[in-house]
């Protein structure tokens, strides 16, 4: 009867196993955008293996994330346009404030934005 129950335990431990190395490595991406008046807030989910491709690209744009800590980062840009970024292997949060910055700073990080996308799919 001890034997049944321990090879149980262990099929269901190794199930639990199996399930949890499966979500690690999903190829599952999940993104939002939130556009209105006053913000424009930008959230992605994707596989953790596309996260140096997400930080090269975002260095080539003027965004280093060497410096995001836990709480995220304020990033100002050349030309003074201003965005919040946190960000995470797997994860990437990016808001701007359209009251603190130009059209043409919100239309910037739009842009990258819309081609972020391209590089977590």
């Amino acid at each position: 009867m001890k034997t049944i129950l321990r090879n149980k335990i262990a099929i269901i431990f190794c199930m639990f196993i199996s399930v949890v190395f499966a979500s690690c490595w999903h190829d599952t991406i999940s993104m939002s955008v939130h556009n209105s008046r006053y913000q424009y807030r930008f959230y992605a989910s994707y596989n953790i293996a596309k996260t140096e491709n997400v930080e090269e690209y975002l260095k080539e744009k003027g965004i280093d994330l060497s410096e995001d800590d836990d709480n995220g980062t304020t990033v100002i840009l050349h030309d003074d346009t201003k965005f919040y970024v946190k960000s995470s292997p797997g994860l990437i949060k990016i808001l701007l404030n359209k009251k603190e910055n130009t059209e043409a700073a919100y239309k910037r990080v739009k842009h990258i934005c819309d081609e972020l996308k391209e590089v977590v799919q």
